[in-house]
Formats: C-alpha cells, structure tokens, sequence
C-alpha cells in the first residue's frame, strides 16, 4: 500500500517532460506515481496549495548558523559605538570570563579594539563582520588565544584562526541540531555544506549514525593547508548517500566588504591594495591535479575578478571531464572578457548578496568597473544558495532576490524557473543528489508551500508559508496552516 498520498494540489515536478501534477504516491522513501490516487496509509488534502522538491541551499554554513543562535546579534550594525553598546549588554548578563560572540556587522572600515577592550575588560570577545572574512577580538580575547595584543585587534581570512581556535564550543551537536530544525521548518531538505573541517565531518558521521541527520548533506571538505587537503582526497574514497563526502572547498580569495576580494585593479577609497590571494593558479593546479585523480569534486571560492581570472586558467588547464561537475562558489565580480568561459563550471551563487552589496560596490570599485557583476544571466548553468549565517536561511528570500535583485538590474534577474530550478533541480545535479526533481523512483523530498511561487508577484513570496516540508515521503515539519 502507498504510504502517502497528496491530493488536489499545485505539484510542480522540475521534471521537463511532465512539469505538472495534481497528486503525488509515496512508497517506501520514493515517489512511486504522480496523477495517481492509490489506497494510501495518509491522504493529505492540498486543497489547491503548492508543491515543489524540497529546497537544496547550494551553499551554507549550517553548523555556523546553529552557533549563531548563541551569539550577539549585530545584523545591520554600522556604527561603532552600536556595536559596543549590544556586546556591552551581553557582557552584563554573562558571567566574568564567559566568551562573547558577536556577527553580521557591516562596519565600513575595521575598528581597532582599544574602545571594545575597554568596554569589555573582563570577557574575551570575538565579532566577525557579515562576510565572516575578518573578526575583531578585544585584548582579553587575545590574550586567551595566547597571542597577546596584536596591533589593531583585527584578522583578515586565515588569520582568523589564531582566535577562533581558542573558543570553546560545548554543545555542537545541539548547534547543528537546532540549524537542521530551522532548515526543515523552511522547506529545506539537502544542503552543500560548505566549509566541513576534520572535527565537523566526526560530528556529522556521528549524527548519521545516530539517525539524527535528516537533511541531505553534500561536505565539502575544508582545511587551511593545501597539504593536508591533498592527504585527505588521497586517503579517503569519495562517498555519496545522505550524507555526501565527495567534494573539497578552496578559497581563492576573501570577500568585497573586508576588501580581501582580489581584484584586478585597486579598491577606491582608504582601502588600500587589490585584495588577498589565498590561493595561485599553481596551488590550485597542483590539488585540481589530485582531485581528478581520486574522483574528488572542486569547489572553489572566488569573489574578486583576479580570483574568478585566476580559477578559470587553472580549471581550464586541468580540463576535468564534465561528469566532474567542478564549480565556481560566489562568482560575484567577473571581468566582462572572462563571462564567457563559465559556460563548462557550476556557478554556485548567492542571490542575497548582490542586493546586500549593491550599495558598496561602486564605492569600493569606482565607476566603471561592474558590468560583469552578479553578471548571472552569463555565468552558465547555475547553483542557488544562501550562504548562512552570512545572510538569511530563507528560500523566499534567495527567491525574492533572484527574481528581483530587489528592484536592482532588471537583465540580469532570473526567471521565476530558472530560479526555482537553481534552488531544486540545478542544485541537487552540482551536489550529485537524485533529489531535486519529482518523478518516480526519486527521493520524495518536498515542499509545501502557500502560495504559487511560479504565479504570484514577488512580494507574495515573501509573505507566504512554508506549510509542510517531507523527506522520504514522511512529514519532517507541518505548520498548522496545513490540516
């Protein structure tokens, strides 16, 4: 018998050949036919709501999410003395000693610490600011990392470490937890993780073991020493399944707001240089190298138009197969001549942050200097992600922006399809994920959702639910808007 049965609903399949249905059979984990009403254990009613594959964020932090939950809040802060005033409070309500931590401000220079020292003398305190590319720590902080005070109290990329090592973090498991109950209450059910490091990959082992893992995880494996990058993929056979272990993630770069993008041509303003090199085209040559040899996937941070320049000489020298399905994460600023040569990678995109940045790329860059920014329409086949904690783990949001850019430049918005496609379909082909699209014999991951996203203006995406989300044909999360 059909374990369950959607009826009288809005199904969109992803699937080409039959786009739509009206019901949805569930047997065993799989869609077992569409169009169909066999006896069934559940019958749900849809009475007209919509159906899509469950979410796929192509690119997030999810265990970073979850320890932001327990950190200060410092979303939308511009202004020093703000952001002393929130951690200031916090430090009020926590015991002497207790670590402090703070993200998302979007200070438009990096602050010294002296004011946040002497605010806080007796917590060490960390703030990353949105991008997560580079963290102010107060002398207390410091001093814990045994690093005593280093000049300005600022860290750029790598540098970061020095005091994100030293904090202790109790409870991971339960900071993961409580990003996958976020993740499933919003229709998500598969995520590309995309900075796993050693301890990270223990902690999701384990939880798929425990059967406590229920979204789809494609890892990418991450560490700072290109050697020991090299060492796993040669020590370790790629794996699929639930959780996916088949892909690593490099930088090449850092990021536009912490002006360590790397760029051709030199930032305006008081920022000084063409942003950080984390990585050569040789560096990445020499692991791309191993990755073809050992069946690993590529997926490479770059941001600036030298990184995206940089990255594509050396995918190109390596000449992966397509089946490789080797990517290109952010693809944010691109010079004009190289948009063309993207058509052969997977651009993972983050729709939000086009519209977070649109502010602050003429000033950084000048005039002049963006045709080929979030140049998407250009980029080839694409994957849509989120990027959180650094923006909101929100499928109507990543929607929203791709199909809008918020009111931005209207040439480069996605249609509403390519969208939806980018966020289901697109994004489980560059995870190696069977899910992502309803047809029988798939996993039966889906959304419920409120409204059409295909039909209705942009700002009632926004405005609508996610009213259920299955996963393997069983309901992981139901919103009371649903009986």
């Amino acid at each position: 018998m059909t374990d369950l049965l959607l009826i009288n609903g809005t199904i969109h399949t992803l699937d080409p050949a039959r786009p739509r249905a009206r019901s949805i059979a569930c047997a065993d984990g799989k869609v077992e036919s569409l169009d169909e009403t066999p006896p069934a254990r559940r019958v749900i009613d849809l009475k007209g709501k919509t159906v899509v594959p469950g979410f796929i964020d192509a690119h997030v932090h999810l265990l970073a999410y979850g320890r932001k939950k327990q950190e200060v809040d410092l979303t939308g802060v511009t202004e020093v003395d703000e952001l002393i005033r929130r951690v200031a409070e916090r430090a009020r309500q926590v015991p002497a000693g207790t670590w402090i931590r703070g993200s998302g401000h979007e200070l438009e220079t990096h602050p010294r610490h002296e004011q946040l020292s002497a605010a806080t003398p007796d917590h060490p305190v960390w703030l990353v600011r949105k991008d997560a590319h580079s963290g102010l720590a107060n002398a207390r902080a410091m001093a814990a990392a045994g690093k005593g005070v280093l000049g300005e109290g600022v860290f750029l990329e790598n540098e970061m470490s020095a005091i994100e090592d030293a904090i202790p973090h109790p409870s991971p498991a339960a900071d993961f937890l409580a990003a996958q109950r976020d993740a499933m209450q919003l229709g998500i059910t598969g995520v590309h993780d995309a900075m796993v490091d050693e301890d990270y990959l223990r902690l999701l082992r384990s939880l798929e073991d425990g059967r406590s893992l229920r979204l789809r995880v494609h890892a990418m494996f991450w560490h700072d020493d290109p050697g020991r990058v090299i060492e796993f993929m040669r020590s370790t056979k790629p794996v699929g399944g639930r959780l996916s272990v088949r892909a690593i993630k490099l930088f090449m770069d850092g990021s536009l707001g912490s002006s360590t993008a790397w760029m051709l041509e030199p930032y305006c303003g008081p920022a000084a240089g063409s942003g950080i090199a984390r990585l050569t085209s040789a560096d990445v040559e020499r692991i791309g190298r191993v990755a073809l040899e050992t069946g690993w996937q590529m997926c490479v941070h770059a941001i600036g138009d030298r990184a995206n320049r940089e990255l594509l000489d050396a995918y190109e020298r390596l000449n992966p197969p397509p089946e490789a399905r080797w990517r290109i994460e952010h693809a944010q600023h691109v010079h004009p001549d190289d948009l063309p040569r993207f058509g052969r990678w997977i651009a993972s995109i983050q729709p939000s942050h086009c519209v977070a940045d649109r502010t602050m790329i003429e000033r950084k860059l000048g005039s002049g200097r963006t045709p080929g920014s979030y140049a998407w329409k250009r980029l080839g086949r694409l994957a849509l992600g989120t990027d959180a904690p650094v923006d909101r783990l929100d499928p109507r949001w990543t929607f929203y922006c791709a199909t809008t850019r918020d009111r931005g430049e209207a040439s480069q918005c996605l249609t509403r399809e390519e969208a939806l496609r980018g966020m289901t379909s697109d994004a489980a082909f560059a995870g190696f994920q069977e899910s992502g699209v309803l047809i029988p014999g798939r996993p039966a991951d889906m959304a419920v959702l409120s409204h059409d996203w295909l039909e209705v203006e942009p700002q009632a995406v926004l405005d609508s639910e996610i009213l259920a989300t299955l996963m393997d044909g069983r309901v992981g999360y139901q919103s009371k808007g649903l009986s």
